[in-house]
């Protein structure tokens, strides 16, 4: 059984996860393909610090269903057929990523997920069900079978992440610790979110192997 793991992922924590399932899938006995996107024009790559201006563009393009031409690391991958794919789908405002959408949107995504089972994996702050949602809807669009979603979130409450994802993006160091005296939880995956990952990815790809 083959499966194909496809993310975007510009802080690392989309990657973080990724890899873990991939772990997971190995373990449980599936061939894995790892994809990275990005998007192709040098001038739309995004890199902490960001900025205010990119910081809305983007959040404002996902909102607006914005998208941009993608590359595929490695180049092949889309061009294979798998038995499931796992998306990790980053969300920009409470919508999926722009790279994310314009991977579901393009001739690739009905290629690779036509008549294919296929789970989403929202790897956010705080909002995700929009986002899921989305990704369900276009993924079954292009012709894939919906095997679930969940959100994967940062620790702390909506205040302190929010702060904490705001000052992590406009910096290089690894996020501010305090705010007005008041202590801000990490940036990245919460401790919970990472040992969901597995059980998770072991439970979509056996409905697969069952099926």
């Amino acid at each position: 059984m083959h499966c194909l793991i496809l993310y975007y992922s510009m802080t690392g924590q989309a990657e973080k996860a990724a890899g873990l399932a991939a772990d997971a899938a190995r373990a449980a006995g599936w061939d894995v393909t790892c994809c990275r996107m990005a998007m192709s024009d040098p001038a739309d790559v995004l890199a902490r610090p960001m900025n205010v201006a990119a910081s809305k563009k983007w959040t404002q393009g996902a909102q607006k269903g914005m998208t941009v031409p993608l590359t595929y690391d490695p180049p092949d991958a889309i061009n294979g057929r798998y038995d499931a794919v796992l998306l990790f789908s980053n969300t920009w405002g409470d919508h999926p990523s722009v790279p994310m959408r314009s991977f579901l949107e393009s001739p690739a995504a009905k290629a690779v997920l036509s008549g294919t089972p296929f789970g989403a994996y929202i790897v956010c702050r705080r909002l995700w069900q929009k986002n899921l949602d989305i990704v369900r809807q276009l993924g079954e669009a292009a012709g894939g079978c919906f095997l679930g979603g969940e959100p994967f979130m940062h620790p702390g409450g909506q205040i302190g992440s929010l702060i904490q994802t705001i000052t992590y993006l406009y910096r290089t160091d690894g996020g501010r610790r305090r705010f007005a005296g008041f202590p801000l939880p990490r940036y990245g995956l919460s401790d919970e979110a990472v040992a969901r990952v597995a059980p998770f990815t072991r439970n979509l790809l056996a409905r697969v192997s069952q099926a």
